[in-house]
């Protein structure tokens, strides 16, 4: 195999002397050059490469955050529900997914509490965290869900244990069916539509997270 002498992208030489140190990128810079730029290359070297690279990273950063700023606005449109086989659902499975929180400080004290103020603040707040670990179960689940090609979550589960003895761990446990749902117009036009571009999105987050 013949040393590559010349950038393929500039044709300027490639050397590395005391006073002149020209060289190829390295592969996660020139796919991520490629990944943007308007013409593509098989390789950039220093001279050509740099600039490139750093107007592409700020590109890639951007694109990244926005994706992710749609995928946490909007992943609650995906359905996780508890039904088995819903009723006119053309649905194809992918495989199980499941989630796990864990929900810290003061459970117990909550318990032990007097019965008048476990049915005032104290309960509130003991409602609050189990609805803070059961949405982040839902949002793993309807992520593993996207992950896996699906947009949609069935047969789903929700078990709740205390971990931790006097420490008052409260762990929230979810478990369902990722599928592929076929027929996305069964559900409300809105909702539908916003499905179908997660998918589209998270496909795209996916492919920019392999750069690192």
């Amino acid at each position: 195999m013949s040393k590559i002498t010349n950038c393929p992208n500039c044709k300027a030489e490639l050397n590395n002397g005391l006073f002149s140190n020209t060289k190829l990128l390295n592969d996660i810079q020139i796919r991520i050059i490629n990944e943007y730029n308007d013409t593509k290359a098989g390789g950039y070297c220093t001279k050509c490469g740099n600039g490139l690279y750093d107007q592409h990273v700020k590109t890639m950063t951007a694109e990244r955050n926005k994706l992710t700023k749609y995928l946490k606005d909007n992943i609650a449109a995906v359905p996780v529900i508890s039904t088995h086989s819903p009723l006119n659902w053309d649905y194809k499975i992918l495989g199980m997914v499941t989630g796990q929180s864990t929900t810290g400080t003061g459970v117990v004290s909550e318990f032990t509490s007097s019965f008048t103020d476990f049915f005032g603040a104290q309960s509130g707040r003991y409602n609050q965290k189990l609805k803070a670990g059961e949405n982040m179960c839902f949002s793993q689940l309807r992520l593993q869900a996207l992950d896996l090609g699906g947009n949609a979550v069935i047969a789903t589960d929700i078990d709740y244990s205390e971990i931790g003895g006097s420490k008052g761990m409260l762990m929230v446990c979810m478990a369902g069916t990722a599928i592929q749902l076929n027929n996305v117009n069964i559900l409300e036009k809105e909702t539908s539509e916003i499905i179908e571009k997660l998918s589209s999105v998270n496909e795209r987050y996916r492919r920019l997270m392999k750069y690192g």
